[in-house]
């Protein structure tokens, strides 16, 4: 009857300790391992970029995106095609075409 007593006792208090792990920790009395909170990590020294010393001329800056658009919109513009009209293409589509132009 003792022995039974003392298994159960000890299965409880090996469950409660959420697992054998954590009961072998506990009966071994070991600390967990964390990270040290007021560990202070040194930085670099701050340096000045190499182009420090020029300085821009107000909107420059502005106009660089500004030619910049510009060359994208040169290369994204496709030729017209006002004037010419697929051979394929029936009198229907024509008068639609026409229609919703105007």
């Amino acid at each position: 009857m003792k022995k039974i007593i003392f298994l159960l006792s000890s299965l409880i208090f090996i469950i409660s300790c959420s697992g054998i792990k954590d009961a072998g920790k506990i009966l071994r009395n070991e600390k967990e391992v964390t990270t040290d909170e007021f560990l202070v990590k040194k930085k670099a020294p701050l340096i000045l970029p190499p182009n420090y010393e020029i300085i821009p001329e107000p909107g420059s800056i502005s106009k660089v995106q500004e030619k910049e658009e510009e060359k994208i919109q040169k290369i994204l513009k496709a030729p017209t095609t006002d004037g010419i009209s697929d051979n394929n293409s029936s009198s229907i589509e024509d008068s639609i075409l026409n229609r919703i132009r105007k």
